[in-house]
């Protein structure tokens, strides 16, 4: 254990509860991200009111903040690579919070394309700052639940922002723009206890790599680094490619078309579809955590980590799949039920990708989940406009396309199962093994 570089071994300085610490922090930023973002959608209609404009219009601010979003994925997994995750995540967070704030604030329709896009573009860079975050302060037996922790904060900000807009306009229909304002001024204090949460060794130590083969959580291994090139061109990186479009479709699919679907197909009122979102995202919510947990338990009880993922994967696919009988169900409260299961699965399975994202390097971690970022985005720049002139044109179609986005991410799971194979290992990474067997508990890097 001498010989255990000091950058990996557990630091005895951090108390047991500052990954956990970690954790809240980081679900905090998720939420504000989804937070600023749904401010625009939940309030279209007034937003065409007020700017003078009709869909097509609002549909152009909502593609500024997609275009924007896919170019920050590449730009910001470039920063975070070569920056100080410690400084440049508050100043991401900071500049998206006064975007969010400047879209309240303007009076025209470019004004508010630009504060959107600056918006897409600066929320983009939290995912490389956060992964990064989460691969140097986890072990892997407990990442994935660190990532199922800062995930779930997304479906926090789509349940407390439809409601804090409902609020709102009850008080004063004419103030819808506070949300904007509210939601983008927590970022100013976010940002000050990111700063005193975090040193700048926390964030620079060596990545642990998974033991895929290995029972329980397997033996500790520094990563293996390449150069980004030779990631880009292995197969794990395109395999992750497939698998962040098939999960990615289904859930932005319901984002946008779902309250459409229930008002126009099934008649509910526009009041009990939003009571219901709120509920639907609570239910991803728990998902998200819920898959997390089963990672972490599983390894416990004997299961490889990389198997424990997996599995997790496939039964949360398994739940994201009955979208195949929600489609076709009558109105009524078996639907909503199905519609519920859809939704635990759905985000269950951003986790373990994630963590099989972070499984590609840990120096060039950055750069590999923003070009992942920014061909999914890219792509959903595409769909969106494409379901729409294919229901405008066939609108029978709907249940079929709901039956098969909801299937994505148990295709995802089978490309992984067949293509994914086993990381090669060599004598120097024998050399590099930082624990003794398999026994004893996997602790975060930092002490959790």
């Amino acid at each position: 254990m001498a010989n255990i570089p000091a950058q990996i071994s557990v630091d005895t300085r951090r108390r047991p509860g500052w990954a956990a610490f970690i954790c809240l922090v980081l679900l905090s930023a998720t939420f504000l991200n989804y937070a600023n973002r749904f401010a625009l959608t939940e309030n279209s209609q007034r937003v065409q009111v007020a700017f003078e404009t009709n869909k097509e219009g609002y549909g152009y601010a909502s593609g500024m903040f997609s275009l924007g979003f896919a170019l920050g994925g590449l730009t910001f997994g470039i920063l975070a690579d070569w920056l100080n995750v410690r400084w440049l995540y508050p100043v991401v967070v900071v500049v998206w919070s006064l975007a969010g704030i400047a879209s309240g604030m303007v009076d025209t329709l470019l004004g508010l394309s630009c504060a959107q896009f600056t918006l897409g573009l600066f929320e983009a860079g939290h995912w490389p700052c956060s992964l990064r975050t989460t691969q140097r302060v986890f072990h892997p037996a407990h990442r994935t639940l660190a990532n199922s922790v800062l995930q779930s904060g997304a479906s926090l900000g789509a349940v407390a922002t439809p409601l804090l807009i409902v609020l709102l306009l009850k008080v004063d229909p004419d103030q819808w723009r506070w949300a904007f304002f509210i939601v983008g001024g927590i970022g100013i204090p976010w940002a000050i206890v990111w700063c005193f949460s975090v040193t700048d060794d926390d964030l620079r130590r060596e990545v642990i790599q998974t033991d895929e083969t290995s029972a329980g959580i397997g033996r500790s291994e520094a990563i293996r680094e390449s150069s980004f090139w030779q990631v880009l061109l292995t197969r794990r990186w395109w395999l992750l490619l497939v698998v962040v479009i098939c999960i990615n479709v289904p859930w932005h699919y319901v984002r946008v078309w779902f309250p459409d679907t229930l008002q126009e197909e099934h008649g509910y009122s526009p009041e009990f579809v939003g009571y219901f979102r709120s509920i639907y995202y609570l239910a991803t919510f728990f998902g998200s955590l819920a898959a997390g947990a089963l990672t972490a338990w599983l390894p416990r009880r004997g299961w490889n980590v990389h198997r424990s993922r997996m599995f997790a994967f496939l039964l949360f696919g398994l739940m994201s799949a009955m979208s195949i009988v929600a489609a076709f169900l009558p109105t009524g409260w078996w639907l909503l039920a199905a519609l519920l299961i859809v939704a635990f699965g759905s985000l269950g399975v951003f986790p373990v990708y994630y963590s099989l994202n972070q499984e590609l390097s840990g120096k060039h971690q950055g750069k590999v989940g923003g070009t992942l970022a920014f061909s999914t985005w890219m792509i959903l720049a595409l769909v969106h406009p494409a379901v729409g002139k294919l229901l405008d044109s066939y609108p029978d179609v709907r249940p079929y396309l709901f039956a098969s986005v909801g299937v994505g991410p148990l295709l995802a799971f089978f490309v992984l199962l067949l293509f994914w194979g086993r990381r090669q290992t060599s004598a120097v990474d024998a050399s590099r093994t930082l624990a003794t067997g398999n026994s004893g508990s996997p602790q975060a890097i930092g002490g959790s």
